[in-house]
């Protein structure tokens, strides 16, 4: 019982006398630090006096780079190190190069806010096991590799609000800077890594790259365009090469657009990707998951769009059971896609200035009209929505979509699978179009049915063997969607 007493009471010490410690331009390191006019000068000598519970407050101006964590906090006693006042606190290395510095996370349970990191090798890094630590409304440019680094077994760290733009590394003409990195590439990060919220542009190689993680990342309401300059190249989500069965990555409600490459790539991953919500626009390709390489069976691939893409998505193998996305209801490259589906394609808002919450500006860019065909068309993967089902796209919108008129629609297709003829009977109290695609979005077939009663028989011997969508919509959404397998 004494014993018990005893911890007790140590561990609210620890909380009872957490400091706060200020760090200045004009401070002075012999100071004691514990008010603004008796501040630090360095963020190193911040780094050695913080411990578990401390709280650092960083004064404007620019300080250097390259800096390295001492100690750990707890889960009860976080280590906080934040800009005083949100001031522009700016981290600057000694140049953008291999050598430039970096600040360095190698211990757990810290909480870093409102910095900006500047001219390093890297921006900020999280090695040496670094874990359960929280990176917010932070900020990384101009630096030689990547802003936002995790490996040797970082675990559990979030990243949150943050921006990663301009990184080049000269060595390779910019064929290995990225934006946001989690890499098992010598040494693999552990799990539960995530970031919400970042945006990642104008790095020379990827914004995003998970390559060789090992484990799980999970992205939601990420951003990434205008990547892949010089030698770079250029993709918005490169989520391969595994280095275990586990390298199953998670994309929630992210936009891809203008990458000189892919703006959601498999990069030769053996393992089954996730992708749910996401929105690629103008990329020289929007989707590439290829069946090479030894590729799954099965991408989970629901309710994203494709809009406008250079080059033809390769999308072989994003089938599974009611799935969705726009492929399935209109071609990427379609006249009308983006003026009948979308508010705006201008993207100067939601590019901008953060808000003063670190929150990304809200914009109309690729939002949804209320008449897109895109409304209420997904399926339910876990996610918010609103109206009768899921929208397509990262943007859930407010509108919904009158079903009342289609509850007693009938169709049945048979017999499936099939070699030379089926037969779609199509029972309706409404006037609509039937359509079928293939699996890269191509129509194959289409023809107007009739409100009643009405037996379509359809020969489909010239078509490949393999899986065909079936649709049935009206002028405003589609209403019923199937499968069929053409084979021998």
């Amino acid at each position: 019982m004494k014993r018990l007493i005893l911890i007790l009471l140590f561990s609210f010490s620890t909380s009872l006398y957490a400091t706060t410690y200020y760090v200045s331009t004009g401070g002075n390191d012999n100071n004691s630090g514990q008010s603004i006019d008796d501040a630090f000068l360095t963020i190193a000598k911040l780094l050695n006096t913080l411990q578990p519970g401390d709280t650092g407050l960083i004064l404007a101006g620019t300080y250097q780079l390259d800096q390295s964590t001492q100690i750990s906090g707890t889960e009860d006693n976080i280590i906080s190190i934040k800009a005083y006042d949100n001031q522009e606190v700016v981290l600057e290395g000694s140049g953008n190069t291999d050598s430039g510095g970096r600040f360095r996370i190698r211990h757990d349970w810290y909480h870093i806010e409102g910095l900006e990191f500047k001219n390093g090798d890297a921006g900020i890094t999280l090695t040496s096991s670094a874990s359960h630590n929280t990176i917010k409304n932070c900020v990384a440019h101009d630096c030689y590799y990547s802003g936002f680094y995790m490996a040797d077994d970082a675990s559990y760290n979030l990243i949150i609000n943050c921006d990663s733009y301009n990184m080049y590394d000269s060595g390779t003409n910019g064929g290995n800077a990225d934006g946001f990195v989690v890499s098992g590439q010598y040494s693999a990060p552990g799990p539960g890594n995530k970031f919400i919220n970042c945006r990642a542009w104008d790095n020379s190689d990827d914004g995003f790259d998970v390559w060789k993680a090992g484990h799980p990342v999970e992205f939601e309401n990420c951003l990434s365009y205008n990547n892949g300059k010089f030698d770079g190249d250029g993709n918005g989500f490169k989520l391969g090469v595994n280095l275990t069965d586990e390298d199953q990555h998670i994309l929630k409600n992210c936009l891809a657009w203008n990458n000189r490459q892919n703006g959601f790539d498999y990069n030769d991953t053996d393992v089954s990707q996730t992708l749910y919500n996401c929105t690629a626009y103008n990329n020289e390709r929007n989707y590439k998951f290829w069946n090479i390489n030894g590729a799954p069976d099965i991408h989970n691939i629901q309710n994203c769009i494709s809009a406008v893409t250079q080059t033809d998505d390769i999308l072989l193998q994003t089938i599974i059971d009611q799935n969705t996305n726009s492929w399935n209801l209109i071609d990427a490259n379609n006249a009308t896609i983006i003026d009948d589906n979308f508010i705006s394609t201008d993207d100067s808002t939601i590019t901008g200035a953060r808000n003063d919450d670190g929150s990304i500006p809200d914009s109309d860019f690729l939002k949804l009209k209320s008449t897109s065909i895109f409304i209420d068309a997904g399926v339910d993967v876990g996610l918010n929505y609103n109206g009768n089902a899921p929208d397509l796209g990262a943007f859930e919108s407010d509108y919904t979509t009158e079903i009342a008129d289609f509850q007693n629609i009938q169709v049945e297709i048979y017999p499936n699978p099939a070699s030379r003829i089926i037969h779609i009977k199509f029972n309706s109290e409404t006037d609509a179009e039937l359509r079928i695609f293939d699996l890269s979005g191509k129509t194959v077939f289409k023809q107007p049915v009739n409100k009643g009663n009405e037996i379509i028989e359809l020969n489909i011997t010239e078509l490949k063997n393999g899986v065909y969508f079936l649709q049935i919509t009206n002028s405003v959404r589609s209403i019923w969607n199937s499968k069929f397998l053409k084979e021998k």
